[in-house]
């Protein structure tokens, strides 16, 4: 069973990775067999205990009905559940690149599993016929093989004991993960050999050992002494003039700022941003009519592949590097120092006197994110609890288990936002263009999508975002506000163009000003959500010293680049080279991807790798570093003799 699960994980997602010949996938299977053993080991533990027991007992005891009804349940149910996550964890790949841990748990807090799983069994019908067809064989196959003892077959007792303790041992090395003493229970760095590529390591792995792992393992790396670190990378920024006569910087002081964070609008969808693309059918006629007027990122990326990765990086110039704000228990068990942050967008706003609220359509407290925007000084939010409090018969505008669909909800944002005093901070974050990829029944013909789901909800999407700007134009703060477009991460993608690293990360990044004072294309360099921070800060004028892994967009003498984390691996994008750099520290080099990363690829230099793989060892090092044993406050990073 285990071994069908993977084999159907990696034809279902057979396009995410590199391919892989019929002796490599074999290689792999081999690989996760080990790991399979210590899911059947820990699973199926009652079981044997029972199948032990009962092998000493009486006949007529272990032959009892309701001994036999006990032994299938300690069957059955660890089977069923076993099945159940792998064949679940094969729809949810493509959503997230990585297989799924405990964080899934606090990501959907909140939300009703039964609700999400009805739409996924009917929008992943294959899957759900194929746990249908596994449960059916793997009933037969209990049925054809279970044991019925007689007298006849009574093993004399010094033969019982015997095979009783082998299989003992057998289940004792099974649940280690590993035929020795050595080492830790369940390691993978056993198993991890028998892959050629990093991006393989989903095909290795089984669902439930992923959670038994739980979030990927932070290490503390020592690439660098504490003194070497430094000179190589210091997460700060203070923002400055560029130039005696710099007249951009503080030019945006005491204008309102919003930023708009659309849910799933990957750049690959964006007909604007793939011009001269073979193949592009663009999702978003509005988009593409507003970005020419304004300063977007040729080359913009995400820093994480969930929404709740996005927050951290987009408010505090942070990226989560795999971790999530909203897991209490990962936070305060493993790595309590991740919360420690004391800068970010809101509290520098705050701090000058902005009045700051979130829009959201789900609802109160929904994954976290107000909680996290809380910490920062937000006190106040518009959700979907608060929309349906003032429209009490617009059920139908509920969105399956998420929310309020989009028009509806950004049409009363706009309203909303009418109120507030200004200078106003407000933070959108949308909500329609998800899984399960529904719009609103009326819609449904206005909006044809194309060869992938989320095409017609890309499409709902942008015309609300449209509506909204169609409503907001002549409110009297609209000219005062400055606006950030970007999306939280990728989705589903079906270009050649995008099936690598950077595609599976580039999404819009733009700054738009009504009054017209920003306007280009920003194609020297990479940009990322960790550059809006320090971005706005700069436009705003505001000095507050911060912890940024970021840089100002505008800042043509620092080194730029793009930081994210899936697949278990760390990435750095630049415009000369993608690393990437595994858990245990290896290190590999790829030439930037033209469109997403360059205009002309050219292979990176031995000097450029060596380069960036030392600027990406001191970010990871710095990072985790803060994670165990410093912490994310700005006052850990302050240059000597400055106070806040």
């Amino acid at each position: 069973m285990m071994q069908a699960c993977r084999l159907l994980f990696y034809f279902f997602n057979k396009g995410f990775f590199k391919e892989i010949s019929a002796d490599q996938l074999f290689n792999l299977m081999q690989g996760g067999y080990t790991l399979d053993m210590v899911v059947i080991g820990y699973g199926f533990l009652l079981y044997y205990v029972l199948r032990l027991v009962g092998g000493l007992l009486p006949l007529k005891v272990e032959m009892s009905r309701w001994f036999k009804a006990l032994q299938d349940l300690t069957y059955f149910v660890p089977f069923t559940v076993v099945l159940f996550l792998n064949i679940s964890d094969i729809g949810y790949f493509p959503f997230v690149l990585r297989r799924v841990n405990m964080e899934v748990f606090s990501e959907f807090e909140g939300k009703s599993y039964v609700g999400l799983y009805k739409d996924f069994i009917i929008e992943h019908w294959p899957l759900s016929l194929s746990f249908v067809i596994l449960l059916l064989l793997g009933i037969l196959g209990y049925r054809l093989i279970r044991f019925q003892r007689t007298e006849k077959m009574a093993l004399p007792i010094w033969l019982n004991i015997p095979l009783s303790m082998a299989l003992i041992v057998f289940i004792f090395f099974s649940m280690r993960g590993r035929w020795d003493f050595e080492g830790t229970p369940v390691a993978l760095d056993k198993v991890v050999s028998r892959m050629s590529s990093q991006d393989q390591y989903p095909i290795l792995l089984n669902t439930p050992i992923a959670l038994l792992k739980g979030t990927e393992a932070r290490h503390e790396y020592d690439f660098y002494t504490d003194e070497e670190l430094p000179h190589i990378f210091t997460p700060y920024y203070q923002a400055t003039p560029l130039s005696e006569n710099d007249s951009l910087f503080g030019s945006m002081r005491g204008r309102n700022v919003m930023v708009i964070i659309m849910e799933s609008m990957a750049s690959e969808y964006i007909g604007f941003l793939n011009q001269g693309v073979e193949g592009h059918t663009s999702r978003t006629p509005f988009l593409d009519s507003l970005l020419p007027h304004t300063l977007y990122a040729r080359y913009g990326f995400a820093s994480g592949k969930r929404s709740v990765e996005s927050f951290p990086s987009i408010f505090v110039s942070l990226p989560s590097f795999g971790g999530t704000f909203n897991d209490k228990d990962w936070e305060m068990s493993n790595y309590q120092h991740f919360n420690s942050f004391d800068t970010g967008l809101p509290l520098a706003l705050k701090r000058e006197g902005y009045t700051l609220k979130f829009y959201h359509g789900d609802s109160e407290g929904a994954m976290g994110f107000f909680p996290f925007l809380q910490k920062l000084g937000v006190d106040q939010q518009y959700t979907g609890d608060d929309y349906l409090a003032q429209h009490p018969n617009s059920k139908g505008d509920m969105y399956s288990e998420w929310g309020i669909h989009d028009l509806p909800f950004e049409l009363a944002m706009a309203s909303d936002m009418d109120n507030l005093k200004e200078p106003f901070g407000a933070f959108f974050f949308s909500l329609s263009n998800h899984y399960p990829f529904k719009v609103p029944k009326q819609f449904n013909d206005q909006f044809k999508g194309g060869s992938l789901p989320i095409h017609k909800t890309a499409e709902y999407a942008d015309y609300a975002l449209c509506q909204f700007f169609d409503k907001i134009k002549d409110a009297p703060w609209f000219q005062n506000t400055l606006f950030v477009l970007t999306a939280d991460h990728t989705n589903q993608t079906d270009l050649p163009a995008y099936d690598n690293l950077a595609g599976h990360a580039a999404v819009p990044i733009a700054f738009y000003d009504p009054q017209g004072k920003l306007k280009g294309e920003i194609n020297e360099y990479v940009v990322q959500h960790a550059d809006i921070l320090p971005t706005l800060l700069y436009l705003t004028g505001n000095t507050e010293p911060v912890l940024s892994y970021g840089n100002n967009v505008f800042d043509r003498s620092v080194e730029h680049f793009a930081l994210n984390y899936f697949g278990g691996q760390y990435l750095l994008f630049t415009k000369d080279a993608t690393i990437a750099m595994t858990t245990a520290g290896n290190i590999t080099a790829t030439s930037p991807v033209k469109h997403l990363q360059t205009d002309v690829t050219i292979e990176p230099s031995e000097k450029t790798v060596e380069h960036y793989s030392n600027l990406l060892r001191a970010i990871v090092q710095d990072y985790n570093h803060r994670i165990f044993s410093t912490s994310f406050s700005v006052k850990d990073v302050l240059p000597k003799g400055k106070e806040r």
